[in-house]
């Protein structure tokens, strides 16, 4: 009987964590989107030439090398936040400070300070965007999503908006190669709202490994884990405040040390500034 109540709990953990069957095609859709916060342009009246003609672009927030894009999806009615990493991956992840904070009413959550301090630098301006956008399109749906250094950023905002904002509505949040962002009570806190987030890693990524579970850090549910050449995935069984061993996990952090396999996901190239918009 209690086996039986184990399985139990198990299957219905699974979908309560799990609200929705990840679509590969809406995450490539939006690892264009990612790939384009990488783009060099200073200029507010442009096109993204590497994403869906659905997507339409209409604010970039910089701040100390941040940089996030927000706008409109016609395909999915949703105003979209898409974060971009650090322009230089070496040097971020040895400079990750893994000191935590407890910024929230519960103090027993806690994140990393540098994300967090990264996330209060831009905002203010990403919510204002927020209103103005939602306003402006006649919707409350948010998709939100980040590579690298913007993984984190990308789950801070989602949390801060589950948190704070009701108005709003996630339908989605795609990480790609997101570090870890905080302790088990954020990600248990996190858990609670029941919203469709995919964290996306791809084979020996090293930044998923950062900071490690030795000190404190756990990854937020659910990951998908892609293999070497991208060509197949693994659906990861992590949501009970635990991280599947049989994904990206089944390496060490001082096995799992690919940057290559971080600039690169869904046979898509991040990380690198390129010219990719025009007027």
């Amino acid at each position: 009987m209690q086996v039986l109540q184990i399985v139990i709990f198990t299957f219905f953990s699974y979908f309560l964590y799990s609200n929705a069957i990840y679509d590969p095609i809406l995450a490539k859709y939006y690892v264009n989107v990612v790939q384009s916060t990488y783009c060099i342009s200073n200029d507010t009246n442009w096109n993204c030439i590497t994403c869906d003609k659905s997507i339409i672009p209409e604010y970039i927030v910089e701040h100390k090398g941040l940089r996030a894009i927000q706008g409109y999806d016609t395909k999915t009615n949703s105003i979209f936040t898409a974060f971009r990493g650090s322009s230089n991956i070496q040097n971020w992840i040895d400079n990750i400070q893994i000191s935590k904070i407890s910024p929230y009413n519960d103090q027993t959550i806690s994140v990393e300070k540098g994300f967090y301090t990264a996330y209060t630098y831009i905002k203010p301006e990403l919510f204002k965007n927020l209103n103005i956008l939602c306003e402006k399109y006649s919707t409350n749906k948010l998709i939100i999503a980040g590579h690298s250094l913007g993984g984190a950023l990308a789950t801070l905002t989602a949390y801060n908006i589950m948190c704070d904002y009701s108005k709003y509505n996630i339908v989605n949040i795609f990480t790609f190669g997101s570090p870890r962002v905080g302790n088990k009570y954020f990600v248990e806190s996190f858990n609670h709202y029941n919203i469709s987030s995919y964290r996306i890693t791809h084979y020996h990524d090293i930044v998923p490994h950062v900071p490690e579970e030795i000190i404190g850090y756990l990854h937020i549910p659910n990951e998908i884990w892609y293999n070497e050449d991208n060509s197949n995935y693994n659906n990861c069984y992590d949501y009970n405040l635990q991280e599947d061993n049989k994904c990206s996990n089944t390496c060490s952090p001082l096995q799992c040390t690919s940057i290559n396999d971080h600039l690169y996901y869904l046979n898509v190239s991040l990380g690198n500034d390129q010219e990719c918009f025009y007027t």
